[in-house]
C-alpha cells in the first residue's frame, strides 16, 4: 500500500473486482469522497476488507484526487475432494470441514478445515495423521480443494506413569482411568489408543479416585502426554500430591424447616464414623436427604454440607444443614449431544416441562430413565442459572452410542447342541426409539425365525405396542418334534414410575410329530395339529437402580396366561416372582430370586407341551425336564402343574482386565415341580413333591459375538429318577 497522508479525495475507485460489486466493496470502508481521512482510517479500511474473507490481496493507493482500491478476489470452490482416506468416508470428512462448492475460499478456511480433519483423526487415536491441502486452479477463478491425507497408524499408549503416589499403587490408579496401557489382549478394545478428550476425563477421574479414598487435599499437579522416541506411541505422565488420609468423624443433621425432624434422617447417611473420607458418600447422603424431604413436601429444600477437617486426629466432621431454598422454576430444557436421537424421544422421559417448579427427585428420575433406554453411552443432567434468580435451565448432555446390532454366531449350547445364529436388531430405529429385530437360529435340536417391531410410545401415548411373527421347530423332550408358527402382539404401559402392566395376545399353530413308538402314552396322545389362542398379562413393580445392569433394588412380578379364547387348547397359568439385588463390594453383585406358579386345565385340552418343565438354564445341575412328574411305565418326563424355583447367585470379577468382560459366579438353585393336569386311566404317574437343590460355579463372557456362559453345577438334593446334567453351556443374543 502506498503511503497516503491525511487528506480528502473527490472520488473512490474499485479495480480488480470481477464477482463482487464495487458498491459492496465501498460499503466495508469508512472513507467517503470529499471527507477528511487519516492514516488510521486507511489501516481500518484495509483490515475490514481482509476480514470479509472475499479477497486474497488488497492495495489502496491515491492517484491524483482519486483513491484507488485494487482487490484480488479469493477463488470460488469448485469441489472438495479427499485422497488417502480409508478409515473415514468422504461424506464424514465433508461434514467435518464445512466447506461447500460455490463458497468463497480463503487461507483461514483452508487452515480451519485442515485442523478439523486432524482433530477427528486424533479422536480416533491416529495421532500421527497428516493432512496437506492442495489448491488446483480451474477456469473463471474457480479451484478444486484437495486434502491429501496420510492416516498413519493408531497411536497407542505405551506407558502410563504416576509420580508422587506414595500411598496408592500405580496399578490401582490405572484401573480408575478410562485410558489403558496397550496390551496384546486389547485387540477388541480402543481404550489403549490416545484420545485427548479421554485424557482430560482421566484427570478428573484421578481426582475423584483420591477424593473417594480418603484424600480430601489431593492435588493433580500436572498431566502430560509425550510421544515416544520412535514417534509411534505415547507416554502419559501424571504428577500427584496425595496429601494426608482422613476418615469420617462426627455426623450432624440440622434443619431450619420446623416440620422436618432431623432424627428420622440419620439412617440415610451412607457411611459410618471411622470410614475413610469419600466425597461420593457425602454426595449420596445429600441426595438421599434431599429426596426424603422432597417426599415430605419440601421440593425446594437444599442440603448443604459444612465440612470441618481436624488435622490432629485426621478426621472430618460434617454437618448437613437443611435450608428452605428459593422457589425455582424451569425456564428452559436444553438437550445437547443427541446427533441421532430425536428431541421428543428424550423429552418424553422427563416429567418436568418448561414452567414447572424445580424438583430434584424428578431430575434424578429423568437421568435414570435416559440411562435405562440404552441409547446413550453417557447421560449427564445438570441445572444452570436462568435469566432471573427464580429461574433455572435444565441441561441434558448425552453421548450417543451404537444401538444397531448385526451378528453371526456359531457355537454350542447344552439344550440345542451345535448352532448358528444370524441376528439383527436396531433399538433406536432412525432415532425414534422404536425397536426392530430379526433372528434366525439353526441348531441340531431347534430352528427358529423371529421378526418384530416395538414402539415404546405408540402414537405419542404412554403405550408400548409391539408385534412379532415366528416359526420354531424344536426337538427336546423324548425326541418328539414340535413346530410352532404364529404371531403375537403386546401392549404395555406405566401405571407409575415403578409399576408396569403388560398385555399380550398370541395365536399360533402347533404341530406335534415324530413321536417314537416307545414313548409315553401321554406324549403319543398329543400328536397332531392344534390352534393355540392365548391372552397374557403381567404386572411388575420395579425398584432397581438400573434396568440394564442393576446393582441394588428389587422387582416383584405377577403374570398370567389364559389359553382357550378360541383354538383347541385350554389352560390358565399363574406365576408370582421376585428378585433382589445388592452390591456389598465394588463389582460384586448378589442376586436372589424366587418364582412360584401353577397351571390349571380349563374346559379344553391340555398337553404335555403345555406343562411346566424345569432344568438346564432354569435349574442348573439337572437336564431339561430332568425332575418332576414322569410316566411310571416309560419314565418319560411329562411336566408338572405346580412349581417353585429359587436362585441365590454372586457375580464377581476374577482378576482379568475389565475389557475382557469375563466374570465369575457362585450360585445355588433350589425348588421343585410336581402335580399334573394330565389323566389317563391305568397309566400311573411317578410324582414326588420333594425339593431339589444344586450348587455350582460359572463363568460368563460378554464376547463380541454375544454373551456366553458356562456353568458347572452339582445336585446336592435330588430324587432317584432325576436326570443330572452338571455342565451347561449357553449362548444368548444381544437384544
Amino acid at each position: 500500500m502506498g503511503l497516503v497522508q491525511a487528506d480528502t479525495v473527490k472520488s473512490i475507485k474499485v479495480t480488480g473486482n470481477k464477482r463482487i460489486e464495487s458498491t459492496t466493496v465501498l460499503s466495508y470502508i469508512p472513507i467517503k469522497p470529499n471527507k477528511a481521512y487519516d492514516q488510521s482510517e486507511l489501516n481500518d479500511a484495509l483490515k475490514d476488507l481482509y476480514n470479509t474473507g472475499y479477497f486474497s490481496d488488497v492495495q489502496i493507493n491515491r492517484q491524483a484526487d482519486t483513491l484507488v482500491i485494487d482487490v484480488t478476489e479469493n477463488a470460488i470452490i469448485n469441489q472438495v475432494a479427499f485422497e488417502g482416506n480409508s478409515k473415514l468416508k468422504d461424506d464424514k470428512l465433508k461434514e467435518e470441514v464445512q466447506l461447500r462448492p460455490r463458497e468463497v475460499l480463503s487461507r483461514t478456511k483452508i487452515q480451519s478445515a485442515q485442523q478439523r480433519i486432524l482433530d477427528i483423526y486424533r479422536r480416533m487415536g491416529r495421532y500421527n495423521a497428516t493432512v496437506v491441502p492442495k489448491v488446483i486452479k480451474q477456469n473463471d477463478n474457480r479451484v478444486d480443494l484437495v486434502f491429501e491425507i496420510n492416516e498413519g497408524d493408531v497411536t497407542h499408549v505405551r506407558k502410563v506413569n504416576f509420580i508422587g503416589n506414595h500411598h496408592i499403587k500405580s496399578s490401582h490408579l490405572e484401573k480408575a482411568l478410562l485410558t489403558k496401557q496397550t496390551r496384546w489382549y486389547r485387540f477388541f478394545a480402543s481404550d489403549d489408543t490416545y484420545d485427548q478428550d479421554r485424557f482430560i476425563a482421566d484427570q478428573q477421574l484421578l481426582r475423584e479416585y483420591y477424593y473417594d479414598s480418603g484424600y480430601p487435599d489431593f492435588r493433580l499437579i500436572n498431566a502430560v502426554s509425550e510421544l515416544t522416541p520412535d514417534q509411534k506411541d505415547l507416554f502419559l505422565t501424571f504428577t500427584l500430591e496425595e496429601g494426608e488420609r482422613y476418615s469420617f468423624g462426627k455426623m450432624t443433621i440440622q434443619s431450619e424447616i420446623k416440620k422436618i425432624d432431623p432424627k428420622g434422617l440419620y439412617s440415610l447417611i451412607t457411611y459410618a464414623e471411622g470410614d475413610w473420607f469419600s466425597r461420593k458418600m457425602i454426595e449420596k447422603t445429600i441426595q438421599a436427604i434431599t429426596e426424603a424431604v422432597g417426599i415430605q413436601g419440601f421440593a425446594f429444600a437444599q442440603v448443604e454440607p459444612v465440612i470441618v477437617k481436624n488435622k490432629d486426629s485426621k478426621t472430618v466432621d460434617i454437618t448437613y444443614e437443611i435450608k428452605k431454598g428459593p422457589r425455582v422454576y424451569i425456564e428452559r430444557i436444553e438437550i445437547r449431544g443427541n446427533d441421532r436421537t430425536r428431541d421428543e424421544v428424550i423429552r418424553r422421559e422427563i416429567r418436568l416441562q418448561e414452567g414447572d417448579a424445580y424438583n430434584s427427585t424428578f431430575v434424578k428420575r429423568a437421568e435414570q430413565n435416559l440411562n435405562d433406554l440404552g441409547y446413550f453411552k453417557k447421560v449427564d443432567v445438570s441445572i444452570e442459572a436462568g435469566s432471573t434468580p427464580d429461574k433455572a435451565k435444565m441441561i441434558i448432555n448425552v453421548e450417543e452410542q451404537s444401538t444397531g446390532e448385526l451378528g453371526l454366531a456359531i457355537g454350542f449350547s447344552t439344550l440345542d447342541r451345535a448352532l448358528g445364529n444370524i441376528h439383527f436388531a436396531e433399538r433406536n430405529f432412525m432415532g425414534t426409539g422404536r425397536t426392530i429385530h430379526s433372528d434366525l437360529t439353526i441348531a441340531s435340536r431347534r430352528q427358529e425365525f423371529d421378526v418384530g417391531i416395538t414402539d415404546p410410545y405408540f402414537m405419542g401415548y404412554n403405550l408400548e405396542v409391539g408385534a412379532d411373527v415366528f416359526h420354531i421347530r424344536s426337538k427336546r423332550i423324548s425326541a418328539f418334534t414340535e413346530q410352532n408358527t404364529g404371531g403375537r402382539t403386546h401392549l404395555g404401559y406405566k401405571l407409575t414410575d415403578n409399576w408396569f402392566q403388560n398385555w399380550s395376545y398370541t395365536l399360533q399353530r402347533d404341530q406335534i410329530s415324530d413321536v417314537p413308538n416307545l414313548s409315553s402314552e401321554y406324549i403319543k396322545r398329543m400328536k397332531g395339529s392344534y390352534i393355540n389362542s392365548a391372552v397374557g398379562h403381567s404386572l411388575v413393580y420395579d425398584r432397581r437402580n438400573s434396568r440394564r445392569e442393576p446393582t441394588a433394588g428389587y422387582t416383584l412380578t405377577f403374570s398370567n396366561s389364559l389359553a382357550g379364547l378360541g383354538g383347541d387348547i385350554g389352560y390358565l397359568k399363574n406365576a408370582l416372582g421376585g428378585s433382589v439385588f445388592y452390591s456389598p463390594l465394588d463389582e460384586v453383585i448378589l442376586n436372589a430370586r424366587i418364582t412360584a406358579g401353577h397351571i390349571l386345565k380349563t374346559n379344553k385340552r391340555i398337553r404335555v407341551a403345555d406343562q411346566i418343565f424345569l432344568g438346564a438354564d432354569s435349574f442348573r445341575g439337572f437336564a431339561y425336564g430332568g425332575m418332576g412328574p414322569r410316566d411310571a411305565k416309560t419314565m418319560d418326563a411329562i411336566g408338572g402343574s405346580r412349581y417353585w424355583v429359587g436362585t441365590v447367585e454372586a457375580m464377581f470379577p476374577i482378576g482379568l482386565p475389565n475389557e475382557f468382560g469375563v466374570k465369575g459366579a457362585l450360585f445355588s438353585d433350589f425348588g421343585s415341580v410336581w402335580g399334573s393336569e394330565l389323566k389317563i386311566p391305568n397309566n400311573p404317574i411317578l410324582d414326588k413333591k420333594a425339593m431339589r437343590a444344586s450348587v455350582g460355579v460359572g463363568i460368563s463372557w460378554d464376547s463380541p459375538f454375544g454373551p456366553l456362559r458356562i456353568d458347572y453345577a452339582i445336585p446336592v438334593k435330588k430324587q432317584a429318577k432325576d436326570d443330572v446334567q452338571r455342565v451347561f453351556f449357553g449362548v444368548s443374543s444381544r437384544f
